[in-house]
């Protein structure tokens, strides 16, 4: 009976940390703070994540990974988002929804990543 517990006991530790990946450690595997900032504040061209809408960044991010933005940046986002499955997307979605929010970058984020996007919107 001791036996049936405690693989009880692991299977639900595994299976519980598969549903609760840690965004923070994803972007930092991924490399994402190379060009968006060790804090997703943005450098350079690279624009700004943190305190973005949490469902705007995953649908951004699932539309990279399945290659229909034709933006500017896609060409340097594709193949960072290929690599990803859909709950790490969600899990760095979550986390950079939670970072602090600096508003005037906000507006430059949305101008950036609509010039050259053929999707229409």
């Amino acid at each position: 009976m001791k036996k049936f517990i405690l693989i009880g006991i692991i299977t639900a530790s595994f299976l519980y940390a598969q549903n609760n990946l840690d965004g923070a450690a994803l972007f930092s595997k991924y490399g994402c703070y190379g060009c968006h900032g060790v804090n997703a504040q943005g450098m350079g061209d690279y624009p700004p994540l943190a305190g973005k809408p949490e469902a705007y960044l995953k649908n951004r991010l699932l539309e990279y990974k399945k290659g229909t933005i034709h933006s500017n940046r896609a060409g340097t986002m594709q193949p960072f988002a290929q690599k990803l499955s859909t709950e790490e997307i969600e899990a760095i979605a979550k986390y950079l929804s939670t970072l602090y929010k600096d508003h005037e970058s906000s507006e430059r984020y949305f101008q950036e990543f609509e010039i050259g996007d053929s999707s229409g919107s």
